[in-house]
């Protein structure tokens, strides 16, 4: 610890004195002290640097643009890390606040978001570009090397997603859209942080993951409808900003299912295949199929 406080006051026209750790996954995330006043710090292992640096580069840009996300600190040397041989360094000024509430925030939301694809798409730099291997593919290769017993049905299932999808329209996508991501201050302003998934993927996963109000573990019926009413209300603010065509916009319930595959992917990539058994692969097979045949009915019946 002693060791860090030292590499930011190398680093930092700031004097800080003590850190306290918030959360510990792919990078840990603590709350910076310099007296009184507070910062957030990130620090990235080595297996993340690429997607952190070109994160770091996007909050960078959607800064400069006045766009609102937490304000990276640039270190002495004017650049927006510290890169070490073992860890690179993101500190930010301290954004008091919680989770955003969608179910209370859909609209601004729906603006925040519409705004966000809008400047993205003056966003010089290269994003990578995200395909069927990303979407599908990665999670299938996963059950292949566990040998799950019923891989085949989640083929089944994943090609024909793919084909009700591959061809939406292509642009700017955050790729973690969720209430954890999006900042409510006390004042209710909202900021997006969190960028490292950033890609050229479907710009519609974005609201589709922001406005999904299923349970994740648990098929549940009301699920279907309590997503449709937050869509509802997300999407007029969006439009505002930016657009959406028709086959996005009813490609929602598919990009729900979508989610599935590639959450499950990204858990089992970062935790190893023995953070899941059998019976839970067989839980997310159950829940896409009933989310699939709910999907057909209402689409029957409209």
């Amino acid at each position: 610890m002693e060791n860090m406080i030292k590499t930011l006051n190398d680093n930092y026209p700031i004097n800080f004195d003590r850190l306290e750790l918030l959360r510990e996954g792919g990078s840990k995330s603590y709350t910076a002290f310099s007296g009184n006043d507070k910062y957030f710090l990130r620090i990235i292992n080595p297996a993340f640097f690429d997607t952190a640096i070109t994160g770091a580069d996007i909050q960078t840009f959607l800064q400069n643009k006045g766009f609102p996300v937490p304000p990276i600190i640039f270190t002495k040397e004017n650049l927006p890390y510290i890169k070490t041989n073992n860890s690179l360094l993101i500190l930010y000024e301290f954004i008091e606040g919680e989770n955003s509430e969608p179910d209370k925030d859909a609209e601004a939301i729906g603006a925040l978001v519409g705004r966000l694809h809008h400047v993205m798409k003056e966003y010089p730099g290269e994003l990578v570009k995200r395909d069927k291997q990303f979407y599908i593919g990665r999670y299938i290769e996963i059950l292949r090397t566990v040998q799950y017993l019923r891989v085949d049905e989640y083929i089944v299932y994943g090609d024909g997603l793919w084909e009700k999808i591959k061809n939406l329209p292509m642009g700017y996508c955050h790729g973690d859209m969720y209430e954890g991501n999006i900042r409510k201050t006390p004042d209710g302003k909202l900021y997006i942080h969190d960028f490292d998934t950033s890609c050229e993927g479907f710009p519609m996963y974005d609201p589709a993951l922001i406005c999904n109000r299923t349970h994740y573990f648990r098929h549940d019926a009301q699920g279907y409808g309590r997503s449709m009413r937050m869509l509802a209300r997300f999407l007029p603010a969006y439009r505002k900003h930016s657009a959406l065509s028709g086959a996005e916009t009813d490609a929602f319930v598919d990009l729900i299912a979508l989610y599935h595959f590639t959450l499950q992917a990204t858990v089992i990539e970062c935790h190893g295949p023995d953070c899941v058994d059998s019976a839970f692969l067989d839980a997310q097979l159950d829940w896409l199929h009933r989310w699939q045949k709910q999907c057909v009915r209402a689409a029957s019946s409209s």
